[in-house]
């Protein structure tokens, strides 16, 4: 391998190339630089775009061993000065929400984590894997439990008073508190807090507003404070008419109102990865049928900046950007919904699943490849 190509690799990724790939890669430098010479330009700078297509290999019974899954370690060159060349995060986990209802073909109860030490992705049997935000632990639960899992391929703290009428699960900003939203069974609906170096929760704070103004069934959501939580308020208008949102409501931890922000429509502000990392904007989703929309809401004034249509929004990347996750790629957008760089991913891994990106800092390199 040329001098020339080792270069451009480096800057491109520290995963080295499949050797199928070597051969073509050095026709291609050695091409321009015979251009070069001839032309007498000034010197071209190769890229070589590494793209491994590996298939879907699933397991039965949901063990945890590597599966090479994935997004395919190919970036495109985002938009000059619109976003750090640096990549900024990760696809830590795609969990499968609900099983396979058709009551045929795959059990789609599980879900997939990004391992970093080993750089694949490990199958899991939960239908919710929720990882904290440096993606060293995951909120993991099935159908009749729900704990803390470490790492990877941890053993699972199970967290008692956690049952299947959970609507909703959020690590804090910090990574040392999980919320835990609950629509109640035998007790009123409401939220309690789980410390999560022990796995120990704290009492459930009922809450009036999941009776009379949830009509959609969402859970809280952390402020980026880590002191205050949001819920937006849903009521229902008959089964000929769609569900309205009324407003985002804001409290403290112990339940108590601190002020309800007036927003209308039927998009709705669902989880913490919704919420700007500086807490000034969320992205209100709209999601009926074949409409599928996002809207950029001020939380201060209620006010909506921008829409644009969005099949699906994994979180934010920065406070100016969104990441979407398509068909086949997750998309980094800017508040107009134009793309500026995506990660081309498995079909497998993004059609159902709920992306959940952490931050990328000190990512090994085994796993760099997948940050963007």
């Amino acid at each position: 391998m040329s001098a020339e190509l080792r270069r451009a690799l480096r800057e491109l990724t520290d995963v080295p190339p499949p050797p199928h790939l070597a051969a073509k890669a050095i026709q291609l430098a050695e091409r321009r630089r015979r251009r070069r010479i001839v032309a007498g330009a000034a010197a071209v700078v190769v890229v070589v775009a590494v793209a491994v297509a590996v298939p879907l290999a699933l397991r039965p019974g949901g063990d945890s061993e590597p599966v090479p899954i994935g997004p395919t370690p190919s970036v495109t060159s985002p938009t000059p000065g619109a976003l750090p060349e640096t990549p900024q995060v990760v696809a830590a986990a795609y969990a499968r929400a609900t099983p396979n209802s058709a009551g045929s073909g795959p059990d789609d109860r599980r879900s997939y984590v990004l391992d970093p030490a080993i750089g694949q992705y490990r199958e899991l049997p939960y239908r919710v894997v929720v990882p904290s935000p440096d993606g060293k632990r995951f909120f993991v639960a099935d159908t009749r439990r729900g704990g803390i899992m470490d790492g990877a391929r941890g053993s699972v703290r199970w967290v008692s008073g956690y049952d299947t009428y959970v609507n909703g699960v959020e690590w804090s900003p910090d990574g040392r508190r999980v919320l835990i939203s609950s629509l109640g069974k035998d007790e009123p609906g409401g939220f309690m807090v789980v410390d999560a170096a022990t796995a120990k929760a704290g009492r459930l704070v009922p809450m009036a507003d999941m009776q009379t103004l949830n009509s959609r069934g969402l859970g809280f959501f952390w402020m980026p404070d880590g002191r205050t939580i949001g819920h937006t308020l849903t009521s229902g208008a008959g089964e000929s008419i769609p569900d309205r949102t009324v407003g985002v409501r804001f409290y403290d931890l112990d339940g108590r109102t601190l002020r309800t922000l007036g927003l209308t429509g039927n998009a709705a502000v669902r989880t913490s990865a919704d919420v700007s990392p500086d807490g000034r904007r969320a992205v209100a989703v709209l999601d009926w049928g074949d409409e599928h929309q996002a809207r950029i809401v001020d939380l201060t004034t209620g006010e909506v900046t921008a829409e644009f249509d969005a099949k699906g929004v994994a979180g934010w990347y920065d406070d100016d950007h969104l990441v979407l996750r398509g068909n086949e790629a997750l998309e980094v957008v800017d508040l107009t919904g134009r793309v500026v760089r995506s990660m081309p991913g498995s079909a497998d891994l993004l059609d159902g699943a709920t992306v959940h990106l952490v931050r990328a800092d000190g990512l090994p390199a085994k796993s760099a490849r997948y940050a963007f």
